[in-house]
């Protein structure tokens, strides 16, 4: 199954929250997709063995980050264990944190969480998404990828 999957290509993004004391938290998510445009809503899962479902539930707000070609470092150091945030270029936006140079940014509130197998998969409503450039990253046959728009033809 996981061989069969890795020749997917899947998008690399960063989900974030915060707690009320403004901590950041984020962690690695490839398993992300939209879900619907009206309302705009997306859905992402998360490893059930990781802290992020039950700190999302708490906040009720997410942030995802699409990462752009070259983010690959930070997708690497986001999916490990340590401090994720310390060497990472980052800000708060709507008390989530954001990070700079991601290609877009989603801020979503009303937060759903399904059981799904090993995972929890997390229902966002959008309440606001910025793009800021052309080229995101991707993760395909366990190798990361710049994926210019030219490329998709």
């Amino acid at each position: 199954f996981r061989d069969a999957m890795a020749r997917v290509p899947a998008p690399v993004t960063i989900v974030t929250t915060a707690d009320e004391e403004g901590n950041p938290y984020g962690t690695t998510v490839s398993a992300f997709a939209s879900l619907s445009v009206t309302p705009p809503m997306v859905l992402f899962a998360l490893d059930n063995r990781g802290a992020m479902r039950d700190r999302i539930t708490l906040s009720g707000r997410v942030g995802v980050n699409i990462l752009a070609g070259g983010q690959d470092e930070i997708a690497i150091r986001f999916a490990k264990p340590g401090l994720r945030f310390d060497d990472t270029d980052w800000h708060m936006d709507r008390g989530v944190p954001r990070i700079d140079g991601a290609a877009a940014f989603l801020h979503c509130h009303e937060v759903e969480l399904l059981p799904g197998g090993d995972h929890t998969v997390v229902l966002g409503t959008v309440d606001t998404a910025e793009s800021a450039g052309d080229v995101s990253l991707s993760y395909h046959l366990r190798a990361f990828h710049a994926v210019p728009p030219a490329a998709l033809g």
